[in-house]
């Protein structure tokens, strides 16, 4: 690790938290920069914790089949995001972390920031902060699952939990709640569907509530499976009701209630692993459910300069309660099959392959919107 760090702060930020993050963070850099390095741990030693740096660097390859919806059908090579990611170990039972992503458009956001504290009563644990919800899972691909673009891409604020006993285990969560919006379904903005957007800044009474209760059993070392079901419920802002009598063919109503809950299944042997969600999800009289499959296969290679290679194949469908209306692709049911090869060429870089097939029933004429990514991503 270099004893010197340095972080460039754009002019164009003009969002007061993250700058002052980005300029906390750098203080402490700078703090830690003339404090020797432990070579056993490989830390900076701050005051009597840890401090470890990580990041990622995204640059990707993006070829659109997109015909509407204000895509751009022409391929192009981007920055995804640059991401700092700070750990402090305060101690064996403390750590905090924060995740600073920097986009190509400057904008810099705060997407994670919490503490959890470990090794508490029943082999438990607390999370406070901006954390992703539990149902999160390891996408590996760059693209999200429509499932993931819909209700788990983004954090929210509040406190969560989980603890286990034996293979049983449990999460709990009490969040602000994220605020429905309109968000892009595939890697290219068009078309977009109802989504769970962070917005914690809410200030309502309106909290969101999750339950899961799991079972992860392993049969021999590098043979499990992990069953999780889940629940969550909170109330509708006004907000929330105002943007869904947007969608084409919503009844007006005050209807304030909110559901989500499904399953994740989890099964791994040796080199090949079996993934599955399904979610049910009711906003008001908007009712939308969906699921995918995910199975992948991981061969280790041990090259000079091929670690490994791993193939995935994703089939899911997403289906919304109401008619399709060809101008309004929130009413969209849609179907898409992600083909991936994600090479690992040294220790902290991948060379991601994906080609999307997405297919949707809009009500009227077909659109085409197939993709294709090629993305390196760099992590230190």
């Amino acid at each position: 690790m270099n004893k010197k760090l340095k972080i460039g702060l754009s002019k164009n930020v003009r969002t007061k938290r993250p700058f002052f993050i980005l300029a906390v963070f750098s203080l402490v850099l700078f703090h830690g920069a003339f404090i020797p390095l432990s070579a056993a741990e490989n830390v900076m030693s701050l005051r009597g914790a840890k401090l470890e740096i990580g990041g990622e660097l995204e640059l990707e390859i993006i070829d659109s089949q997109a015909n509407g919806g204000g895509g751009n059908s022409n391929p192009r090579m981007s920055i995804d995001k640059i991401v700092i990611t700070p750990k402090v170990h305060v101690s064996s039972d403390i750590l905090f972390k924060a995740d600073i992503e920097f986009s190509p458009d400057s904008a810099v956001k705060l997407d994670e920031a919490w503490v959890k504290f470990s090794g508490l009563p029943l082999n438990s644990w607390v999370t406070l902060g901006q954390e992703d919800p539990f149902i999160h899972v390891s996408r590996k691909t760059e693209s999200y699952p429509i499932l993931g673009y819909a209700f788990w891409q983004d954090e929210d604020l509040g406190v969560f939990m989980g603890g286990s006993a034996g293979p049983v285990y449990y999460r709990l969560s009490a969040t602000n709640g994220r605020r429905l919006r309109d968000r892009q379904a595939s890697e290219d903005a068009t078309f977009p569907i109802p989504t769970d957007d962070d917005s914690n800044g809410e200030n309502n009474a309106n909290k969101q509530i999750g339950v899961g209760l799991g079972l992860n059993h392993s049969f021999k070392d590098g043979h499990s499976v992990d069953i999780l079901p889940f629940w969550y419920t909170a109330d509708l802002t006004a907000n929330d009701i105002t943007y869904l009598n947007t969608i084409s063919g919503y009844a007006n109503t005050t209807n304030q209630d909110q559901t989500r809950y499904g399953v994740n299944l989890d099964y791994t042997l040796g080199g090949f692993e079996f993934f599955a969600q399904y979610m049910m999800a009711e906003d008001g009289v908007l009712d939308r459910d969906g699921w995918y499959v995910q199975p992948s296969y991981k061969q280790k290679l041990g090259m000079n300069r091929l670690q490994s290679v791993e193939f995935l194949l994703r089939y899911e469908e997403y289906n919304v309660d109401l008619p399709n209306v060809s101008t309004d692709s929130r009413t969209w049911d849609r179907q898409t099959m992600t083909i991936a090869i994600i090479s690992e060429i040294v220790k902290g870089l991948k060379i991601k392959t994906e080609y999307y097939l997405n297919d949707e029933d809009t009500g009227g004429s077909d659109v085409d919107n197939n993709e294709l990514l090629v993305q390196a991503e760099v992590k230190f």
